[in-house]
């Protein structure tokens, strides 16, 4: 009895194996390679995968490559070739629209307006989706918040989310953005008197950004927006480290370190953003809710006779999150290109001051209402945007098969078009 038990046993671990390597073998290797020999003979060409890793490692290669080759006495504006060495090589190499893989997924890179348009002509929303890839891989990070949704879900919490950016409450909370500025201001002039000439202004900008969203959007004080903000930081570091294995099956088992440490990570987030959320929920009612992202997002709305909130408390926290994220970081990357480039070029700096003191008189009483009046700061902040997008690409998955010419590009793999010039 016992011998047999032990043999049963025996196989049972020795079936689980076989399986267990049978599926690695398929995932890490066949399916992926019958992949690219279908995309390969639909006619698109691009650096050739080695699986399961895809091209991970000929981006981190050309990434050291070039870290290493670059001198920082130079500033060029051809951000494209520092940011994305491999991109910029493949691109000589292959052209402006080729396929390349991050682990077994192959995502087709777009640098050319006309293939897009014509790819995207006839296409509905519906047919495009979020790269599912990404929406496992940064789930701690933005959880379903609105970068991560789609379809129905998406404008339900676009439509939430939209009354917290009107114009009015912008005008609204004009005053603290001034205020959070002028401190920042007031500490770099401080800095400098007392013999510290360098300044981190992307650090400096980055912190007062964040403060910002913490004050308007949920209304948190310095200390808590404070905690939120190191710890997404920290996570965006651990989730974005070149040493994982985005798009690999079972890659997250390859370096646990680092997904234990992003899920601890996203659950401290979470449960400080619910305490704010329960205190908020708990005061009192003035009778006219709070117009701030968190006021906006806690509105309860009648449906079938009962008071129901649009967002339950787990969608309100992945909003927290996404905007208390993309929200500080896309703006502070923005103005910390700016100064870069005003410093760059003082003759723009005498033309923005005479502007502002032509528009908005000494600067001691801000009227939002007068900043459309810009116009040349308006023109430096597109031009910065254009060399320096904060979002430099767009992703999306394809839920059809779509045909541009002679390629055709089947459902599944994702495409993402390049913002750079």
């Amino acid at each position: 009895m016992g011998s047999s038990l032990q043999l049963f046993l025996a196989l049972s671990l020795a079936m689980a194996a076989i399986l267990l390597l049978g599926r690695l073998l398929l995932s890490w290797w066949v399916m992926p390679y019958l992949a690219y020999r279908k995309l390969k003979s639909n006619g698109f060409s691009g650096p050739k995968p080695s699986f399961p890793l895809g091209n991970l490692n000929d981006m981190k290669k050309l990434k050291n490559t070039d870290s290493t080759s670059s001198s920082l006495s130079t500033i060029s504006n051809d951000i494209h070739s520092t940011a994305f060495p491999y991109f910029s090589q493949w691109q000589k190499s292959h052209g402006k629209v080729f396929i390349y893989w991050i682990g077994t997924e192959p995502f087709l890179y777009i640098a050319d307006p006309e293939f897009l348009k014509q790819m995207t002509a006839d296409i509905k929303g519906k047919n495009w989706g979020k790269p599912n890839v990404f929406k496992y891989d940064r789930e701690p990070m933005f959880g379903n918040g609105l970068v991560m949704v789609e379809a129905e879900d998406w404008v339900r919490h676009r439509h939430t989310i939209t009354p917290a950016f009107s114009p009015a409450n912008l005008k609204a909370m004009s005053s603290l953005m001034v205020d959070s500025a002028t401190n920042m201001l007031d500490r770099w002039t401080g800095l400098i008197n007392s013999g510290h000439p360098e300044i981190d202004v992307e650090r400096e900008i980055m912190s007062t950004a964040g403060e910002i969203i913490a004050k308007m959007s949920f209304g948190m004080c310095y200390e808590t927006g404070t905690k939120v903000f190191e710890k997404l930081r920290d996570m965006q570091i651990t989730l974005f480290n070149s040493n994982r294995y985005v798009g690999v099956p079972f890659g997250k088992f390859l370096n646990p370190r680092k997904t234990l440490k992003a899920k601890a990570l996203g659950k401290e987030i979470d449960a400080l953003l619910r305490s704010i959320i329960t205190d908020r929920s708990s005061k009192p009612s003035t009778g006219e809710p709070e117009k701030d992202l968190l006021g906006v997002l806690l509105v309860e709305n009648t449906v079938d006779g009962r008071k129901k909130r649009a967002l339950t408390t787990e969608e309100v926290v992945d909003e927290c999150k996404t905007l208390f994220f993309a929200g500080h970081e896309t703006t502070a990357l923005a103005l910390t290109w700016t100064l870069l480039l005003l410093g760059l070029h003082p003759e723009w700096q005498n033309q923005l001051r005479e502007e502002i003191k032509e528009v908005l008189g000494d600067g001691k009483m801000i009227d939002a209402t007068k900043l459309g009046g810009l116009r040349k700061m308006g023109w430096v902040m597109n031009e910065v945007l254009r060399l320096y997008p904060s979002a430099p690409n767009v992703q999306r998955q394809a839920r059809q098969d779509i045909q541009v010419d002679k390629l055709l590009f089947p459902t599944a793999p994702t495409f993402g078009s390049m913002l750079f010039p």
